[in-house]
């Protein structure tokens, strides 16, 4: 972890605390849920930019994520009041600074490299946050909407460790994160429609994010076979925005519940 100061801490915290307490996300109960799955995103789109897929739309979509993190995050540590929990989105919201100055260049091998090296470390302080602050052993409406954002996560990690393979990033850790994503994915969509007691409308957003991990799979199949087609590209970033769109439905289910 890259050292922070005490006193750059107490500031950063103050400076957060004016902004969340005015923002309406600060009373979102899955604002935890979200931040996962954004942090993954905002990778992706950052190499989807800089590799042309997409590239007008994919410049918007990410200013639009890194927003969207921001008010997210906010949102997060206004919410959470218990002392370790607090402690690690203040440990986050440091460690985010960070990554979106390196989000906002202009995208590269280079830069997306620099990226790389610090999604890892800001997305397992994400994840700790959510298991400090969300147990899935409990079942019901807080176990669905752990699952759901584990979905989400898995579906855009995939889809951008594609883009930074093109980009001739990958180690044994890249590999192993796609290994686990592609199994993790529809094992989480599965477990998701088994969910006793779950809404229809609520199944029909599991559903259709079964229906988009096919064609993620399938371009994933045409990706391992030819790492550079940009359909392919195209087909599994489009599959991994539709199964987040899906799995964020199922979460403001679940934290509607909860309220």
């Amino acid at each position: 972890m890259r050292a922070l100061t005490a006193a750059g801490t107490l500031l950063f915290v103050a400076s957060l605390a004016v902004h969340g307490a005015t923002a309406p996300e600060a009373r979102r109960a899955d604002a935890f849920l979200r931040l996962g799955p954004g942090i993954e995103r905002i990778a992706r789109l950052h190499a989807q930019s800089g590799q042309g897929v997409m590239a007008q739309r994919s410049r918007r979509a990410l200013a639009e994520a890194i927003g969207d993190f921001d008010k997210t995050l906010r949102a997060a540590l206004a919410a959470v009041s218990e002392p370790e929990p607090r402690e690690n989105y203040v440990l986050l919201s440091m460690l985010w600074q960070d990554y979106r100055e390196w989000a906002q260049r202009p995208p590269s091998r280079e830069t997306g490299r620099k990226l790389r090296e610090r999604t890892q470390e800001v997305a397992w302080v994400a994840a700790k946050g959510l298991r400090l602050t969300h147990d899935p052993a409990r079942g019901g409406t807080t176990g669905t909407a752990v699952r759901a954002s584990q979905a989400a996560i898995a579906a855009q990690r995939i889809a951008k460790v594609y883009l930074w393979r093109r980009w001739d990033i990958r180690d044994d850790t890249l590999d192993r994160e796609l290994r686990e994503a592609r199994e993790g994915l529809p094992r989480a969509l599965d477990a998701l429609a088994k969910t006793p007691g779950l809404a229809e409308d609520t199944l029909a957003h599991v559903e259709s994010a079964q229906t988009q991990w096919r064609f993620l799979s399938d371009a994933a199949a045409q990706l391992d076979a030819a790492g550079t087609n940009t359909r392919a590209l195209e087909f599994a970033c489009k599959a991994a925005d539709h199964i987040l769109e899906a799995m964020e439905r199922v979460i403001e289910a679940g934290a509607g519940e909860r309220r």
